[in-house]
C-alpha cells in the first residue's frame, strides 16, 4: 500500500518527474498482512490491584501503524491527563488487546507506554513495550500487522470512509462504521486541515480508532479535542459489574460516557509524532522554568478584571502564507468551497474550554469544531474555515464563538449569485530592514505595506487607517488610480526606530473595510540566547556535564545548556530538533525564568535504547524569530564515511544560507528544496536512480519566508552537483560546480524559480 512520505521523498518526486518526466509514486511500506481489523487494538488504562489484579478505567481505539508495535490513537485514551489535570485519569498500566483470529474478541496480550503525544492535536502513539505479565519484547520479533498510512490531504468532501474500532461491549469483536466526509475545518496554529467532519455520529468507544478509505489506508484518527469538564474526557468507563460476577474487570461491558463523535483528526498531523517515536525519541516535556533573580507574581483573576471578548469579526475568501486573509468580503458567491472566518479577541486564558459553532439556515451544523483548550494567549487575531462538500451551498451562515460555555459574538454571512467585479483591495504584504512578511525586525524606522487593487476608476473613494497595538497613529484619503488594477503600496515611517509590537493596517473602499492585515516589529532578540553547548547531562553545580559537539554511539540522551538575557516572561519560545535535516521533535510554551540566567537546560532523549546516529540541529525561536542553532553528532565508534567523501569539520567547510524566491513577484518559496548530491554523483545519476537517497550530501527546506539552511557545509575545493525545486516552478540544476579554495563561510546564496 501507499503511504505519504516525507517532504524531502515528495520533493524527489517533483524533481524526477520535471527533470525526467517520470510518474514516480509515493511508494513505501508494504500492504497489511491482513484486513484492517487484524490491525485495530482495544486500549485499556487499568490500575493494579491486590495479587495483581488488573482494574480497568476505561477504555479506547487504536491502530497498529508499524510491526513492531507502534499504534497511532488519541490523547483522550492514551493519556488524558494531559488534557484535563485529575487524578481519576492516572493509571498504572496501557493493556493492549488484539483480535487473534477474525471475527472474534480481543484478547490481552501486551502492555504499551506513550511514546509521543500532542495535547493540543489529541493525538498520541503508544509502543508496544512489555507481555501482559511484565517480560520485556523485542519489537523485531512482534512481526505485528500494520496499515499503511495515507495522504490525508487527498481526502475530499463525499468519500467513503471506514471507521475502526472497538465499542467497549465484552466478548465483541472489532466492528467498521461506513460515514462519508461531510466536510473540513481548520483555525490558525495548525497548517491545513485541522478536522475532517462524517456524516455519521459515532459512539464515543471507537474513539482513537482510525478512520481508512477504500484503499484501506489510514487517513484519519476518531478524536474529540480537548473538553469543557472531567466528565466529557472519556468516552467508555468501566463503573459497572455488568456480568454479575462480583467484580468490576476485563470481561465487563464499558458504560458510555462523554457523548458522540463525528470529526477526525487527519493523518498527516500525527507524522511528526510517528517520526520520533519511530526513532525511540521520547516525549518533550515543557521545560520547568529556573529560579529567576527577581522574583515575578504571576497575574491573579480579581472580580473586577476584563472579561473575555471578541471583536472585528470579518470574512475572507483565503489566507496569506502569513495567516492573514487576502481580502475582506461581505458575501460569496455561489460555489464557494471555503469561508475564512477571523476575529479578535481580548482577556482569553490559556486552558480554557472554547468552542467555534457554525449555525446554517438557522439550523446548528454538529460539531463542525469540537470543544478545544483555548492556546492562543490573551489576545490577539484568530482565523477559522469550513469548507463545502466539495462546494458550500447557498444560504446563510453564522459563525459564533464560545467561550467557557458563554457566547461572546456572532457574525453572519451569505453565499449565493453570481460573482461580483467590484473595487477590491487584496494581498497586503509588508516589509522592512530587508525582511518580509508577518515578522519584521527591531530597529526599523520604516513598514512598508504593498498591496493589490483591481477593478478601480478614478471616482473611487477610498482610505486608510494604521495603528499600533490597537491604537489609531495614521489616516488618510488615498490618492485616485490612474488604471483598473494594479500593484501600489503605503510607507510608515518615524525619525527613530519603530516601537516594536503589533502595528495593523485597514484599508477601506468608500465605508466598507476591504482589505486588512498585520505585522509585527520585534524586539531586538538576536543575542536574548547565548551559544548553545551539548552535553552528557548536567553536573552537582548546574553546569553541562561532558560538553562536546561529537558523542558516541549507544548515549541516551544530549543535553543542550544555553544562557540569556534580555527574556521577558510570557514571550513564546519554541525548540525544534532536526536529524540529518529533518523534523523529529520539538515544543512551544511561554517563557517562565525571568530576564536573565545561566544554564537553561532542554534535552533530547529516547526511553529504550540508544539515540539514533547521525547529525542533529536545535533551533531555538522567541516570538518567531530563530534566535539561535546548535549542531551537534552521534557517530558510531568506527564511523562510515559517507559515499565517497569522509565528512569533515564545520571549520574545514562552507556554511551556505540564503533565500529562494518567486522570479515574478520577489516573494520567498516556502517548502522549495535545496538538494547536493554526493561529489561524483550527477543530476543523470540522480535520477536513473529513482532518488536514491544515499546519494544526497546534504538538503534543507525553505521556511514560510523562503530563508534556509543547508545542515552539513561544502568542502573547499570539492565539486557538487545541486538541485533546487519547489512545487509548481522550474527546477534549477547544477553540474559539478566546485566550491573555491577561498570561499568565505557562511556564504549567503539567493536564488529564484521561475513559475511553469
Amino acid at each position: 500500500m501507499n503511504v505519504k512520505r516525507t517532504a524531502f521523498v515528495i520533493g524527489l518526486v517533483v524533481v524526477l518527474t520535471l527533470l525526467w518526466g517520470l510518474q514516480v509514486g509515493q511508494v513505501m511500506g508494504q500492504a497489511p498482512a491482513e484486513g484492517v481489523s487484524a490491525s485495530t487494538v482495544l486500549l485499556i488504562a487499568a490500575d493494579e490491584g491486590r495479587g495483581g489484579r488488573l482494574i480497568p478505567k476505561w477504555s479506547g481505539s487504536g491502530t497498529l501503524i508499524s510491526s513492531d508495535g507502534l499504534i497511532l490513537t488519541n490523547c483522550q485514551v492514551a493519556f488524558p491527563k494531559v488534557l484535563w489535570d485529575d487524578p481519576q485519569f492516572e493509571y498504572d498500566v496501557l493493556i493492549v488487546a488484539l483480535a487473534t483470529e477474525a471475527d472474534k474478541p480481543p484478547q490481552p496480550l501486551y502492555i504499551a507506554e506513550v511514546a509521543q503525544y500532542d495535547a493540543a492535536l489529541d493525538l498520541a502513539v503508544v509502543r508496544i513495550s512489555q507481555t501482559l505479565n511484565g517480560v520485556s519484547v523485542d519489537p523485531r520479533k512482534l512481526r505485528l500487522p500494520a496499515v499503511s498510512l495515507g495522504d490525508s490531504d487527498k481526502v475530499a468532501a463525499g468519500d467513503a470512509l471506514s471507521i475502526w474500532g472497538y465499542s467497549g461491549v465484552a466478548g465483541q469483536a472489532a466492528e467498521s462504521v461506513e460515514v462519508k466526509v461531510s466536510g473540513f475545518s481548520s483555525g490558525r496554529g495548525i497548517k491545513g486541515r485541522a478536522w475532517i467532519k462524517v456524516d455519521t455520529e459515532l459512539e464515543g468507544a471507537l474513539s482513537g480508532g482510525a478512520a481508512v478509505n477504500e484503499e484501506d489506508e489510514l487517513v484519519g484518527i476518531l478524536a474529540a479535542g480537548a473538553a469543557g469538564s472531567a466528565d466529557d474526557i472519556m468516552h467508555c468507563r468501566y463503573t459497572d459489574d455488568t456480568n454479575g460476577d462480583g467484580t468490576v474487570d476485563l470481561n465487563d461491558t464499558c458504560t458510555a460516557t462523554g457523548g458522540t463523535i463525528s470529526t477526525l483528526r487527519p493523518a498527516n498531523l500525527a507524522e511528526a509524532l510517528i517520526r520520533a517515536a519511530g526513532q525511540n525519541l521520547g516525549p518533550q516535556p515543557t521545560p520547568v522554568p529556573l529560579p529567576t533573580r527577581t522574583p515575578v507574581p504571576l497575574p491573579t483573576r480579581t472580580p473586577g478584571a476584563p472579561r473575555p471578548t471578541v471583536s472585528r469579526l470579518i470574512f475572507a475568501p483565503d489566507i496569506d502564507e502569513y495567516d492573514q486573509p487576502v481580502t475582506v468580503v461581505e458575501s460569496f458567491p455561489s460555489g464557494t468551497e471555503t469561508i475564512y472566518f477571523f476575529f479578535d479577541y481580548a482577556n482569553f486564558a490559556d486552558g480554557a474550554s472554547w468552542q467555534p459553532v457554525l449555525v446554517y439556515e438557522g439550523e446548528p451544523v454538529e460539531d463542525a469544531w469540537p470543544v478545544e483548550k483555548w492556546e492562543g494567549g490573551p489576545q490577539g487575531v484568530w482565523w477559522l474555515s469550513f469548507s463545502g462538500d466539495p462546494e458550500l451551498a447557498d444560504g446563510s451562515y453564522e459563525f459564533v464563538i464560545t467561550y467557557e460555555g458563554k457566547e461572546l459574538g456572532s457574525a453572519t454571512v451569505e453565499v449565493g449569485g453570481p460573482e461580483e467585479k467590484a473595487p477590491a483591495f487584496a494581498n497586503i504584504v509588508f516589509s522592512g530592514g530587508g525582511e518580509e512578511g508577518y515578522l519584521l525586525p527591531g530597529g526599523i524606522k520604516e513598514i512598508v505595506a504593498t498591496f493589490d487593487y483591481a477593478n478601480m476608476s478614478r471616482d473611487t473613494k477610498w482610505s486608510y487607517i494604521g495603528y499600533y497595538q490597537g491604537k489609531e497613529i495614521a489616516k488618510g484619503e488615498g490618492k485616485p488610480f490612474s488604471r483598473a488594477s494594479g500593484t501600489t503600496s503605503l510607507p510608515l515611517s518615524s525619525t527613530k526606530a519603530l516601537d516594536p509590537g503589533i502595528y495593523r493596517l485597514e484599508l477601506y473602499i468608500g465605508e466598507r473595510l476591504a482589505a486588512t492585515a498585520d505585522c509585527r516589529v520585534q524586539e531586538d532578540l538576536g543575542k536574548v540566547f547565548g551559544p548553545i553547548t551539548f552535553a552528557e547531562g548536567e553536573d552537582r553545580d548546574g553546569n553541562p556535564l561532558k560538553p562536546s559537539t561529537t558523542f558516541k554511539s549507544g548515549i541516551s540522551a544530549v543535553y543542550a545548556f544555553f544562557d540569556w538575557q534580555g527574556m521577558q516572561d510570557g514571550w513564546t519560545w519554541s525548540r525544534a530538533w532536526y536529524l540529518d535535516g529533518e523534523y523529529v521533535t520539538g515544543g512551544e510554551s511561554a517563557w517562565e525564568s525571568g530576564e536573565s540566567g545561566k544554564n537553561f537546560w532542554i534535552y533530547i532523549y529516547t526511553k529504550q535504547g540508544s539515540l539514533p546516529e547521525g547529525r542533529y540541529r536545535l533551533d531555538l525561536r522567541v516570538e518567531g524569530e530563530l534566535v539561535q542553532s546548535g549542531f551537534f553528532e552521534i557517530v558510531g565508534k568506527t564511523p562510515s564515511p559517507r559515499p565517497t567523501i569522509t565528512p569533515v569539520p564545520p571549520k574545514a567547510g562552507v556554511v551556505i544560507y540564503g533565500r529562494i524566491t518567486d522570479a515574478d513577484t520577489g516573494r520567498g518559496i516556502q517548502g522549495a528544496l535545496f538538494i547536493v548530491l554526493q561529489p561524483g554523483v550527477s543530476v543523470q545519476d540522480f535520477i536513473v536512480s529513482g532518488g536514491d537517497e544515499s546519494l544526497v550530501y546534504t538538503w534543507t527546506e525553505t521556511d514560510r519566508k523562503g530563508d534556509y539552511q543547508l545542515p552539513n557545509p561544502l568542502v573547499r575545493g570539492e565539486s557538487y552537483s545541486i538541485i533546487i525545486t519547489a512545487d509548481g516552478y522550474r527546477p534549477l540544476t547544477w553540474e559539478d560546480g566546485e566550491v573555491p579554495e577561498d570561499m568565505e563561510s557562511p556564504y549567503e546564496w539567493n536564488i529564484t524559480l521561475e513559475r511553469m
